[in-house]
């Protein structure tokens, strides 16, 4: 199984701090999605102060990625992990999402 990550969130190595399950155990497409989730990681840096960041995750039969959906600092109560997760089911659309990281697992 292969697990392809955004080069960009080598910084967020510890587990996430929050994560919520958007879907489980579906097919789109012909393909087996184990786990479609947004997981929130927190960091502090001594040039910052916290500051979070907001990733989507999909695992599938054959492989896992991870990708940024949203970064910020000291992002505000609007900027929640549950507000993100609405914002994918409601605006972006789940399948829009799933189908965007389907691309990006076939390209090198």
């Amino acid at each position: 199984m292969t697990f392809k990550r955004d080069a960009d969130l080598s910084h967020w190595q510890n587990d996430p701090l929050k994560k919520i399950i958007i879907l489980k155990k579906h097919v789109v497409d012909g393909t087996k999605i184990d786990s479609f989730e947004i997981r929130q990681y927190t960091h502090h840096c001594s040039s910052q102060r916290y500051h979070t960041i907001y990733t989507i995750y999909m695992e599938t039969d054959n492989n896992k990625i991870e990708t940024k959906y949203n970064l910020g600092i000291q992002m505000n109560d609007d900027n929640n992990i549950e507000n993100m997760a609405q914002c994918i089911t409601n605006f972006n659309g789940v399948y829009s999402t799933i189908n965007r990281l389907l691309i990006e697992l076939d390209n090198p």
